[in-house]
């Protein structure tokens, strides 16, 4: 993700600078990368770098508020930011939050409960970290005993929540937002399993629902009017199920997607959205529907 979005970055008219974790391999298309070593104070290295910017575009995970805090530090700082602000992060950083925002907008998503008040129904749930991102430590439970067994047992119940599982296709909407407006940038389908009882994500397929376009159109759309500072690329995952699109999350950040986007598009998604949030009605173009496979 870090790579393709370098690569989409070097070829428009900017400076680039980024940083590296020490154990990795440094990007080739970013000479001079700031490396971050094991004592290093990497808040410090990162305020710094913020601070020489003009404009800044953050990649992290919402768990333990890491994009917020982030994103409040360019704030402080006064620099531009590709990206979403922190209120509509700090919203869907929590599962619950982004729950109870979509169903006082009426958009369909699926109820979500604390594991102190879940109501114990019958059929199949899961258990995921309130502020986790992707399958990461979401489990899958038989019927609602499984469920109570585990949450007596688990000392993290604590941060997690519930929900009753939703049967369907699942799959996630790449889209540029700007000023409670959704452009689709693709229409995916992701390879989700459950292995041991915990969910397990092997890969995307980038528009691999590109025949649900409008479907997915409309409630990106929906859900831009209810975040207003939802900005930047933003990835929202849901399931479809007999053609209901249900929401079930949003990420206010690059996804996977983003990966197979040059491919699937015919497009720079890079430069489609800066112009989309620099450029007063910037006009899109018309972007292919290109079928592309990512397996992780």
């Amino acid at each position: 993700m870090r790579d393709a979005l370098l690569r989409d970055l070097s070829a428009l008219p900017y400076k680039i600078r980024t940083t590296v974790d020490a154990r990795l391999a440094s990007p080739m298309l970013v000479p001079g990368a700031i490396v971050i070593n094991e004592n290093d104070d990497v808040w410090q290295v990162w305020k710094q770098q913020i601070r020489a910017a003009d404009a800044v575009w953050l990649i992290a995970p919402e768990t333990d508020d890491l994009l917020r805090k982030l994103t409040e530090s360019a704030v402080e700082q006064q620099k531009i930011i590709i990206g979403c602000g922190s209120r509509s992060i700090q919203i869907t950083s929590s599962k619950l939050a982004t729950y109870q925002v979509l169903q006082q907008a009426g958009i369909a998503t699926i109820p979500t409960f604390t594991l102190e008040n879940w109501p114990k129904n019958a059929g199949e749930w899961l258990a995921k970290p309130d502020d986790g991102a992707g399958c990461d430590e979401t489990f899958f439970f038989r019927n609602a005993n499984d469920l109570a067994t585990w949450i007596s047992s688990w000392n993290k119940a604590r941060s997690y929540i519930a929900q009753p599982f939703q049967a369907g296709i699942p799959a996630s909407i790449s889209c540029v937002i700007h000023r409670g407006r959704a452009h689709i940038l693709s229409c995916n389908s992701q390879i989700i399993t459950i292995k041991n009882n915990q969910l397990k994500f092997g890969g995307i397929i980038v528009n691999g629902m590109r025949e649900y376009w409008t479907q997915f159109e409309m409630v990106a759309n929906k859900v831009a009017q209810i975040m207003p500072d939802l900005a930047g690329y933003v990835g929202i995952d849901v399931i479809v199920n007999n053609d209901e699109v249900i929401v079930v999350e949003i990420n206010p950040r690059l996804t996977t997607s983003y990966c197979g986007l040059i491919e699937a598009t015919g497009a720079n998604p890079a430069e489609l959205i800066m112009n989309t949030l620099t450029h007063e009605n910037y006009r899109w173009p018309e972007l292919e529907q290109n079928v592309i496979e990512l397996h992780v």
